[in-house]
């Protein structure tokens, strides 16, 4: 069996890591990687890199331990992005994914986040969640929320599920704010909603999609779909045993995204088809993880990379770092939340003492 010692580590690691990363004379303010970005605390920038710092503190428990005053804090400087709509976003990335996104959606004949409206929803739903986590309550609006079966299908119909990782996160979205909402009919429209989905299900890979999408876009976007079910509290879906079988056929090593999509899938799988089903096989597979994981973390620092050997470039879409040989903040969120679903799968979950968010 691999060493996986090193994860018990990683409680008294990472702090450090953070602490590092913590802005010098904007409180709350969080750098994305460790010495290469960009942009700095002076400008108004950095809504997700306080959301994955709350997010790493819950995952390793320590949320609890924070003062009072680094909550508020964190809290704050989070609030500080709300605008008169409720949604959160960070205008640094609007300003510099405007036209990249501009030219995506012409170049794709997709105009779904021409005015950046997709991103915008991922960075609300983010940041309600951070700030759950710090029961925090906030106020956004359901104005825009599809209110009527008529709305929710025209919502689902508009995404791209050719392309199911970025169809199956809007979906997820969807269901979130519908959770979320006071519409008096969310329940009967989540149920909907999910009911619209599965329709597209496959029935040899168990993945929701249309067409003929590449086995990353398939098992990423199982994940987005599966996220929902979760939020949902709906955590049952047919062909559970399909689902592991295209996941073990896969090898999807190429980010930290990737490499936690396919743990995600795996675990919640397995936890509908039942504990037996290739089980050995699963385990074999989250221990090759963790020694991936591995590779990318830096010991003496207490962070991980997003990708081998250097930080992420691009958030978003925006670029936001030089990319140098170090940690980020994105790729240690993902990592941790990565280890705390591999725990999990290999009953140590309670011995590591980690936390499992909801996205």
């Amino acid at each position: 069996m691999p060493d996986i010692e090193w994860i018990y580590k990683l409680k008294k690691q990472v702090p450090g890591f953070l602490n590092q990363m913590k802005g010098k004379h904007n409180p709350g303010f969080y750098k994305y990687s460790l010495s290469g970005d960009l942009y700095n605390e002076n400008q108004t920038w950095g809504l997700g890199n306080t959301v994955f710092a709350i997010k790493i503190y819950y995952t390793l428990n320590l949320l609890k331990d924070l003062s009072l005053e680094e909550k508020k804090a964190a809290s704050d400087f989070i609030l500080s992005f709300q605008n008169p709509d409720g949604l959160f976003y960070d205008p640094l990335i609007k300003r510099l994914t405007k036209i990249p996104d501009i030219i995506a959606a012409i170049k794709g004949n997709n105009f779904n986040n021409f005015f950046h409206q997709q991103t915008k929803r991922a960075e609300t739903r983010q940041s309600i969640s951070a700030l759950q986590l710090m029961n925090e309550g906030v106020q956004y609006s359901d104005k825009n929320l599809p209110s009527t079966e008529i709305q929710v299908t025209r919502y689902l119909n508009n995404l791209d599920w050719s392309k199911p990782w970025g169809a199956g996160s809007h979906f997820s979205h969807l269901i979130f704010f519908l959770k979320n909402s006071q519409l008096p009919n969310r329940s009967d429209l989540i149920n909907y909603a999910i009911s619209w989905v599965n329709q597209i299900q496959s029935h040899e890979t168990g993945s929701w999609y249309k067409g003929n999408p590449t086995l990353r876009q398939k098992i990423n976007g199982a994940m987005k779909v599966i996220t929902a079910l979760k939020v949902a509290d709906k955590m049952s879906f047919s062909f559970p045993d399909k689902i592991i079988d295209m996941c073990l056929s896969a090898k999807n090593d190429e980010t930290a995204c990737d490499n936690f999509n396919i743990i995600y899938v795996l675990h919640y799988a397995n936890q509908v088809v039942g504990e037996n089903y290739r089980r050995n096989e699963i385990n074999q597979v989250v221990l090759e993880r963790l020694e991936l994981y591995r590779r990318q973390y830096y010991p003496e620092i207490g962070g991980f990379s997003f990708l081998p050997g250097q930080a992420n470039t691009y958030y978003y879409g925006a670029k936001i770092t030089r990319g140098s040989a170090e940690p980020d903040i994105h790729g240690t969120v993902m990592f941790l939340w990565g280890i705390s679903i591999i725990a999990q799968i290999l009953n140590i979950y309670e011995k590591l003492g980690f936390n499992e968010f909801t996205p």
